[in-house]
């Protein structure tokens, strides 16, 4: 466990904070994407159903989502989950760089108070890594930009969430 300010820890997470886990990543994939895709299956009890099968899977040792993963969340003083990170191999045919951040995501109250760079630099440790974002969630691609990232010209649209279009982002 690493202290990264008295308000907040980052750590791994264990089994018992799939439910934390699967709520904050619904909630966070509403706060970013509700202005593109809207209805319960993304935001609902469905959702969090899904992202609780999804992080039990992802967590459960000896999976290959478990081995080939790299798992952090953030804690608040209490020891209560407040943010997520993930990262795996990149899903990209031709990979840019040796890791992807997969999942970003915090608790809406902890949004500019330096957990979610505390996560995604112990989750890349300061290495090279892609990330692919919304093209229109400019929130996150200011955030990205401050950690080094830069899109590279890729674009992939999201078929399955409404036709979202992505960019990649590397650094």
């Amino acid at each position: 466990m690493t202290t990264a300010d008295p308000a907040f820890m980052i750590d791994a997470p264990t089994l018992e904070d799939v439910p934390a886990l699967a709520r904050i990543h619904v909630r966070g994939w509403e706060i970013a994407y509700a202005h593109l895709i809207s209805g319960d299956e993304w935001f609902g009890p469905e959702a969090i159903e899904r992202r609780i099968q999804h992080w039990t899977h992802w967590l459960t040792p000896g999976t290959r989502a478990a081995d080939e993963g790299v798992f952090r969340v953030g804690r608040d003083a209490e020891g209560d989950v407040i943010g997520l990170a993930a990262s795996w191999p990149p899903r990209d045919a031709a990979p840019m760089r040796p890791r992807e951040l997969y999942v970003l995501y915090l608790d809406e109250d902890w949004l500019g108070t330096g957990v979610a760079r505390e996560l995604t630099e112990a989750i890349l440790e300061g290495g090279p890594a892609s990330v692919w974002v919304a093209e229109e969630n400019p929130r996150a691609r200011r955030f990205y930009e401050k950690l080094g990232f830069a899109p590279d010209g890729a674009t992939q649209v999201e078929e399955q969430l409404g036709s979202i279009r992505d960019i990649r982002m590397v650094r």
